[in-house]
């Protein structure tokens, strides 16, 4: 993907709906589309403060409620090098129609490894 010729909002746009579809797709039929997004070295700083694995954020994707909502806001996307972005947002989750108050500020390092865009690295904390 050549980043490079595309314009802020479309960045910010092609990532807030990867970060979307990871949050909101039942991936419990086809796991194996995790690996169109998750990076083989995926790992996570978790809101308390503690290393996740690739397989426990896999566990984690395959486990979550598929009704389970988020708002996604706030997006900005940093171009660290030609195949590595950085993408920060908050998050809250819905319930019942609502969106919740308090959420999380996130960041991801999303790589273009294997001719896709794949989370490297993600951190959560709670605000």
């Amino acid at each position: 993907m050549d980043h490079n010729n595309k314009s802020e909002r479309e960045l910010i746009e092609h990532f807030k709906q990867r970060e979307e579809t990871l949050l909101h797709t039942d991936f419990t039929q086809f796991p194996k589309q995790l690996d169109d997004f998750l990076h083989p070295e995926l790992f996570e700083i978790s809101p308390i403060g503690s290393y996740t694995s690739r397989s426990e954020i896999v566990s984690w994707l395959l486990a979550k409620s598929p009704t389970q909502r988020w708002s996604l806001s706030q997006f900005k996307v940093v171009t660290l090098a030609t195949n590595t972005m950085l993408v920060c947002y908050q998050a809250n989750s819905i319930n019942n129609g609502r969106i919740k108050e308090t959420g999380s500020l996130r960041s991801s390092i999303w790589c273009f490894y294997n001719h896709q865009w794949r989370l490297q690295f993600h951190q959560a904390t709670k605000n």
